[in-house]
């Protein structure tokens, strides 16, 4: 007697456009068919609000302060609006590879971290697992060179080191 399939096992799976995300739906696609409790969680990590648009630089006199505040927020809607975009073409893009291997789309679900985490990327990716039930991670990783490592290393690596009572998949 083979192994016993989970009654539910709900996969946060990391996808960001590139060949290693490619990688893990293809990966993940015949997996999730051989097993009838997966539900995948697609997350995108979206990227933070950029620096100049975190706060302006004021104005001595109040109406024009107040001129200069809204302008930024409505330069803040519209940076978010693009990325939210941006975020919707990939995973519109990751659920039909998904689809199209033969995943039941009733089992495929996306989300998005938000532009105004002032987290890592491997905080927000598990605080989406967190928020969204999936104890198992499931994220691409790429061949890098050892200045990646200067910074804290690859996304895949960080989720590894921190994820604490949570399964993390690297697809390479």
């Amino acid at each position: 007697m083979g192994p016993r399939q989970p009654e539910r096992m709900r996969l946060l799976v990391v996808v960001d456009g590139t060949d290693a995300s490619t990688r893990v739906l293809r990966y993940i696609g015949p997996f999730a068919i051989g097993c009838r409790g997966v539900e995948i969680q697609l997350a995108y990590l979206e990227a933070r609000l950029p620096p100049a648009l975190l706060e302006s630089g004021g104005a001595e006199l109040p109406e024009r302060e107040q001129q200069i505040e809204a302008d930024l927020r409505a330069e803040q809607q519209e940076w978010i609006k693009a990325a939210d975009r941006a975020a919707g073409r990939i995973l519109r893009t990751a659920r039909t590879e998904l689809e199209r291997a033969g995943v039941d789309g009733s089992r495929i679900a996306t989300c998005t971290s938000s532009p105004l985490d002032a987290v890592s990327a491997a905080e927000n990716v598990l605080l989406l697992a967190r928020d969204q039930e999936c104890h198992t991670i499931v994220v691409g990783h790429r061949a890098h060179g050892w200045v990646s490592g200067v910074g804290g290393g690859h996304l895949a690596e960080q989720l590894v080191r921190k994820a604490n009572g949570d399964t993390v998949w690297v697809v390479d």
